[in-house]
C-alpha cells in the first residue's frame, strides 16, 4: 500500500494543480418584453370547457408521443441507477475443475543383473479442484464515478424536461383542434343561410335580367357569389372530417375521431398573465432539458480529463484447491491486493476523447444560447400575433356595424316597397360575411391563446 501511494503521489500532485473545469455561462434573459401585455389577464384554466378538460384527460392516457417519452423517462432513471451502482463493491465467485488429458505416468530404473531396465508405472487419473470469492472497490479519487452518476442524473433531467414538453405539446395540440371543430360548428349555419341567400338572389337576378331590368353581367356576379358561398360550405366540411381525423390521432382512437358538440358562436378568448421573461425561460421545458444537457456534457468532459490519472483500485480474495473435497477447508488463502493503473501509452486516445467532450460542451452551450433565442422570440412573435389578431378584429367589428345597419335599412325600405327583395338579400349576404370573418378571426385567436400558454410554459 506504501509503495501504491509513493507512486501515485506525484501523479496526484500534478492532477490537483489543474484548474477545475467550470460550467459555460448561461445566456442572460431579457429583463421586459417588446410587446406590451394586456391590461387584464387570466390563468389558463380560463381556456378550458368541461368538454376540452376530458379530451385532454383522454389523450394523457392514450396518446403514443406521451407514453414514448415516459417509457425514456423509464429508461434513463435505469442508466441514473446503474451509474449509482458502480460506487458499491464488485463480487464475483470462480469455481474450476481439471484433468489432464492423457493419465499421469512414471519410469524409474530397476537393476537387473547389472543391467539398467527402465520401468514404467501408471499413475492413474489426476484431479485438481479450486474456488474462490473475491471482492473489489474503487477508490474514486478523481470523481470519474461521480461525474458518470452526475452525467446520468443530467440525462434523466432532460428526459423529464422532454416528457413535460410533449405534455404541452399534446394539450396544444389538443386544444387547437377542438376549438377549431368548435369555431367551423359555429360557422356552418352562417355558411348554410349564406348558401340560401345567394341562391334566391340569382334566382331572383335571373328574373330581372329578363325583364330587362338589370344588366346581364349582374347573373355572374350571382352566380360568383353562389359559388363562394358553396365553397366555403364544402371546406367547412372538409376541414371538419381532417381535424376529426387528426383528434382521432392524438387520442389514438379509432376514424372518424370523435364528435366535438355544438354549434354555439365563439366568444373572444381570455387574455392569458404575461409573467417577466426570466420566469417564463426559467419554467419552459426545452430551456430546462437544453441547460440538462450542458450539465451531462460538462460531467462527461469531467469523466474524459479523470481518465487521465491513475486509477487505484483494491480487492480481497479468498480461495483454495486441492485434489480432494477435504483438502479445501486445509488449504485456504487470502490475499489483499491493490491495483495502480497508469494511464501513459494510452495517452493519444484520452487526448481524442477529451476533445470529444469538450466539443460536446460547446455544441450544448450553443444549444442553450439557441434555445433562449428562439423562446424569446417565439413569445414575441405570438404577442404581436395576437395584436394584429385584435387590429383585424376591431377592423372586422366597424365592417360588420355597417352591414348589419345597412341590412336593416334595407329590410324596411323592401317592407315600405322601395327596393327590391334581390338587393336586399344581397345586403343579408354580405352581413353573413361579416359575421363570418368574426368568427375565424375568434378561431384564430383562440389557437393563438392556445400556442402562447404553451410557450408561456403554462
Amino acid at each position: 500500500m506504501k509503495t501504491l501511494i509513493a507512486l501515485a503521489a506525484p501523479l496526484m500532485l500534478a492532477a490537483c494543480s489543474q484548474a477545475p473545469l467550470q460550467a459555460p455561462s448561461a445566456p442572460v434573459a431579457p429583463t421586459a418584453w417588446q410587446q406590451a401585455p394586456a391590461a387584464s389577464a387570466s390563468a389558463i384554466d380560463a381556456l378550458e370547457t368541461p368538454e376540452l378538460r376530458a379530451l385532454l384527460q383522454r389523450a394523457d392516457a392514450a396518446n403514443r408521443d406521451l407514453a414514448s417519452a415516459a417509457l425514456r423517462l423509464r429508461q434513463a432513471q435505469t442508466q441514473e441507477r446503474v451509474a449509482g451502482l458502480r460506487f458499491n463493491p464488485q463480487a464475483g465467485l470462480n469455481h474450476s475443475a481439471s484433468r489432464p488429458v492423457e493419465p499421469q505416468s512414471s519410469t524409474r530404473l530397476v537393476d537387473v543383473g547389472g543391467v539398467s531396465v527402465p520401468v514404467t508405472s501408471q499413475q492413474g487419473w489426476s484431479r485438481s479442484y479450486s474456488a474462490s470469492v473475491g471482492v473489489g472497490w474503487e477508490w474514486d479519487v478523481w470523481d470519474r464515478l461521480a461525474q458518470g452518476r452526475n452525467a446520468a442524473a443530467a440525462q434523466t433531467d432532460a428526459a423529464q424536461a422532454d416528457l413535460r414538453a410533449a405534455r404541452a405539446q399534446l394539450r396544444q395540440q389538443v386544444a387547437e383542434r377542438y376549438w377549431t371543430l368548435r369555431g367551423l360548428a359555429a360557422q356552418r349555419p352562417l355558411a348554410t343561410r349564406q348558401r340560401e341567400l345567394a341562391q334566391d338572389v340569382l334566382q331572383r337576378v335571373r328574373l330581372r335580367v329578363r325583364e330587362g331590368k338589370l344588366l346581364p353581367i349582374e347573373v355572374d356576379r350571382a352566380a360568383a357569389s353562389l359559388q363562394q358561398a358553396e365553397v366555403r360550405l364544402a371546406d367547412l366540411e372538409a376541414d371538419t372530417r381532417l381535424q376529426r381525423q387528426q383528434l382521432a390521432l392524438l387520442l389514438d382512437e379509432p376514424l372518424p375521431g370523435p364528435e366535438i358538440t355544438g354549434n354555439a358562436l365563439l366568444e373572444p378568448a381570455p387574455t392569458l398573465a404575461l409573467p417577466a421573461p426570466a420566469d417564463v425561460l426559467a419554467r419552459r421545458p426545452d430551456l430546462q432539458r437544453a441547460r440538462a444537457l450542458v450539465d451531462a456534457a460538462l460531467a462527461r468532459l469531467r469523466v474524459s480529463e479523470a481518465q487521465r490519472y491513475p486509477q487505484l483500485s483494491f480487492s480481497a480474495n479468498l480461495g483454495t484447491n486441492g485434489s480432494r473435497a477435504s483438502d479445501w477447508l486445509s488449504q485456504p488463502l487470502v490475499s489483499l491486493a491493490g491495483n495502480l493503473v497508469v494511464p501513459l501509452i494510452d495517452w493519444r486516445r484520452l487526448d481524442a476523447q477529451r476533445d470529444s467532450a469538450r466539443t460536446e460542451l460547446e455544441l450544448a452551450a450553443l444549444q442553450l444560447r439557441d434555445t433562449v433565442a428562439r423562446g424569446v422570440v417565439e413569445v414575441e412573435a405570438l404577442l404581436v400575433e395576437g395584436q394584429r389578431l385584435r387590429d383585424q378584429q376591431a377592423a372586422n367589428a366597424a365592417r360588420l356595424r355597417e352591414a348589419t345597419q345597412a341590412a336593416a335599412q334595407a329590410a324596411l325600405r323592401y317592407e315600405t316597397g322601395t327596393l327590391a327583395r334581390a338587393d336586399w338579400l344581397q345586403l343579408e349576404v354580405a352581413r353573413l360575411d361579416a359575421e363570418i370573418s368574426a368568427q375565424q378571426l375568434l378561431l384564430r385567436e383562440r389557437v393563438q391563446r392556445e400556442q402562447l400558454a404553451r410557450a408561456l410554459a403554462y
